[in-house]
């Protein structure tokens, strides 16, 4: 590849209309840090992965996927990272859900915590003074 065609390809990219002179470029590479949170939370016990959090994750990034492709200039940059976001926090919501089902939760009891955040299977023990 010679200088000149690299230097045609920059020129074309610095100029588009999703380059990195708009915010089509930029806030789909700032997103791409909640991909990288939702990696470093395959990590974390799942006790303390936030089930609504991951589902208002999800909904957005099926959201923002289709709408990726609607919109006008089309944006697969922004399509590519709310697809690994999909895929991120569907993955850790497959986990709480395997691990609320293998301890005895059912399918209501489940869904309640993953919407509600409540955790109804413990119940808080109160001191009376």
């Amino acid at each position: 590849m010679s200088t000149s065609s690299v230097r045609f390809a920059f020129r074309r990219f610095w100029q588009s209309e999703t380059g990195p002179k708009t915010v089509h470029f930029w806030a789909p590479t700032l997103k791409w840090g909640l991909v990288f949170a939702g990696f470093s939370d395959m990590k974390r016990p799942v006790e303390k992965i936030s089930g609504a959090q991951n589902l208002s994750l999800l909904s957005t990034a099926l959201i923002w996927t289709r709408w990726s492709f609607v919109i006008k200039p089309r944006n697969i940059l922004l399509a590519s990272v709310n697809s690994f976001l999909c895929l991120t926090a569907g993955y850790q919501l497959g986990r709480i859900a395997n691990y609320r089902i293998r301890n005895g939760d059912s399918i209501s009891q489940l869904f309640s915590y993953i919407l509600s955040g409540a955790d109804e299977s413990k119940k808080e023990i109160t001191t009376g003074r």
